[in-house]
């Protein structure tokens, strides 16, 4: 039996117990969850059997071989001060922008730490998750959620943090287009419809395909063609320059927080 504790209960340890509970090989797993965010928790006590709420944050840890800590980055000290974690003990952390240096300064026992960035396709067991260092109980249960990458050192873990920063980005694309509709007297629920269909799309694309991104991007135009003429038009040289640019500043931010 794997016995995994979360301590603090919000989206992302949500996620993560919900896609491994409901994963096709959950291999007997049993998962003790801080009473942090009580209602969320009792959520998943109630519709997952092999949840249980602890009494503490030191109950999870006593209860549990591989602690994930999933606090505010702010609250990270406090909570680890607070608790006496054992050498033989995992720490998984998927607290954004602290360092394992900063952590292992308030583990005195010195266990292992493995820092990870879940993020919110875990539940549907679809996220690829980032990982430092390699840790082969780690990847195992990453896999279950949809894979993971490890980075070689720190500075490139916080790369791959960087990127996540992106998503609403994303959003706020279609969010563009879906605008563009609208101006043009398209009616707001039949604008927003029809961008689903469009991208949910190229996700089952990314989902079902090993090609690369560069052959995706060849694959969905042709020359000369509509496509092609937007991707030239919109996503230029400078366009490009001004988007690795924001994302040196987002990894500027990250690793200055590490």
């Amino acid at each position: 039996m794997t016995r995994i504790g979360f301590i603090g209960v919000g989206e992302i340890a949500s996620a993560m117990v919900e896609g491994l509970a409901h994963s096709e090989t959950n291999a007997n797993f049993r998962f003790f969850l801080s009473p942090r965010n009580a209602e969320r928790a009792q959520n998943l006590a109630e519709s997952i059997e092999s949840v249980t709420i602890c009494q503490s944050n030191q109950d999870v840890v006593d209860r549990s071989d591989l602690i994930v800590l999933a606090v505010l980055p702010q609250q990270s000290e406090s909570v680890l001060d607070e608790l006496d974690i054992p050498a033989e003990k995992t720490l998984v952390s998927a607290v954004a922008g602290v360092p394992t240096e900063a952590l292992e300064a308030h583990l005195p026992h010195s266990p292992t730490i493995v820092r990870i960035i879940p993020l919110p396709a875990v539940r549907e067991r679809k996220g690829v998750t980032a990982m430092y260092p390699a840790n082969e109980a780690v990847e195992d249960l990453l896999d279950r959620l949809g894979g993971s990458v490890t980075a070689a050192d720190e500075t490139m873990f916080s790369t791959l943090s960087a990127v996540t920063a992106t998503m609403s980005t994303h959003f706020a694309f279609l969010q563009t287009i879906t605008a563009w509709l609208i101006d043009r007297g398209w009616d707001r629920a039949d604008a927003d419809h029809f961008i689903r269909g469009q991208f949910v799309g190229l996700g089952t694309t990314l989902a079902e395909t090993t090609e690369s991104i560069n052959d995706l991007v060849a694959a969905h135009e042709t020359p000369g063609g509509l496509n092609e003429m937007l991707n030239n038009e919109w996503m230029d040289e400078a366009n490009r320059a001004a988007l690795a640019s924001s994302l040196d500043r987002v990894f500027a931010r990250v690793t200055a927080a590490d």
